[in-house]
């Protein structure tokens, strides 16, 4: 299976990577990235991309891909502003994924958005994400796989610092009591690959959908990744 990831530098994207170069079912993981990555494999392609609106001179690679993991996205209060918050969560994925539904419509396609996405919610950050979800269902239909991960615990940290780990950090004991809000970056990149593989997960999948994906999960191990 040939899949390819979008945000592969991410908390979660990153983890997805790691992941699917252990699992010999994926031939081949196509990473999208403005910038060369940490690891190197020879199942691992970089596609070095810097034009994020615009995807159409990848639309050749993209004939052959099987599912497609889309992990790009920011924290609502990393972001500048409103504008930048939909670029980064609106504008780039559904570049991506008209582009590369343009060029197999088949592709299955698995998207990160968050606990609380709403139309109707106060909250903007939730409106755009929703607004991405229908539009990514206009585009893919069933083949769409949207999930809603509450809080995201970096299990191999993140590049950059983000103020919310530390807030979280003391509440991760107690993420059976609190798993509709709490799960981590391992659990929601192996029920990603689940669905990639074509698995059926419930669309859209809360924390609870997530971790029975996780679980249900099996990895072939390979031989390990090697950082570059």
């Amino acid at each position: 299976m040939r899949l390819l990831v979008l945000g592969p530098t991410g908390v979660v994207g990153a983890e997805v990577v790691r992941e699917a170069l252990h699992d010999a079912r994926f031939t081949t993981v196509m990473a999208i990235s403005r910038r060369p990555l940490a690891v190197t494999h020879p199942r691992l392609e970089t596609l070095l991309h810097a034009d994020f609106r615009d995807f159409t001179d990848l639309r050749s690679r993209f004939s052959g891909v099987d599912a497609a993991i889309c992990a790009l996205g920011m924290a609502w209060p990393q972001a500048d502003s409103e504008a930048q918050y939909r670029a980064v969560t609106n504008d780039y994925v559904m570049a991506l994924a008209r582009t590369l539904n343009a060029a197999n419509p088949e592709v299955r396609f698995c998207f990160v958005s968050g606990h609380g996405a709403s139309a109707t919610s106060r909250q903007t950050w939730a409106r755009i994400k929703a607004e991405t979800e229908d539009a990514l269902r206009d585009t893919f239909g069933s083949r769409l796989v949207v999930f809603r991960p509450g809080y995201i615990y970096p299990v191999h940290g993140r590049e950059t610092g983000y103020w919310g780990d530390t807030v979280m950090r003391p509440f991760m004991p107690f993420r059976r009591l609190l798993g509709r809000y709490i799960t981590d970056s391992v659990t929601v990149a192996r029920a990603l690959l689940y669905a990639a593989l074509g698995a059926a997960v419930a669309s859209p999948a809360g924390n609870p959908q997530i971790e029975a994906a996780s679980a249900t999960y099996a990895v072939p191990r390979t031989h390990e990744v090697s950082s570059a």
